[in-house]
């Protein structure tokens, strides 16, 4: 049965993603850098952040919310693409920026997320 609650969830996560990458990527940003894989990973990346933090008594819920929607919904492997991509299309510096804005803030963005009871009254949600 977990399984399944993963891949339901897994299928909302990427639909989602689906979903956003092509509204961001419909917008016509100025930049050479992969925008909208950089969005969505530190969205996700807050997300998972929170969902962390709260700790939910049910743990396989944690598991369902964390790999499940999070996992599909984040996205490691078109960022090592696309990173690539910007390499053989010799835009070095732009590849070295993606690679920084991704890994950094990625890791700002979950800790923030991580964070945010100290903003928020979170606990006992």
């Amino acid at each position: 049965m977990m399984i399944l609650a993963v891949m339901a969830a897994g299928g909302l996560g990427s639909a989602l993603r689906f979903w956003l990458g092509q509204l961001i990527s419909s917008k016509k940003y100025y930049t050479q850098i992969p925008i909208a894989i950089l969005l969505i990973n530190v969205l996700g990346s807050f997300g998972l952040g929170i969902f962390t933090y709260l700790q939910m008594t049910h743990p396989a819920l944690i598991t369902i919310i964390s790999t499940g929607f999070f996992g599909a919904f984040t996205t490691f492997s078109t960022f090592s693409v696309e990173a690539i991509q910007l390499f053989m299309d010799h835009k070095v510096k732009e590849a070295f920026v993606y690679i920084l804005l991704s890994v950094f803030g990625c890791l700002l963005a979950y800790a923030a997320g991580f964070s945010i009871y100290l903003i928020l009254p979170l606990s006992g949600a």
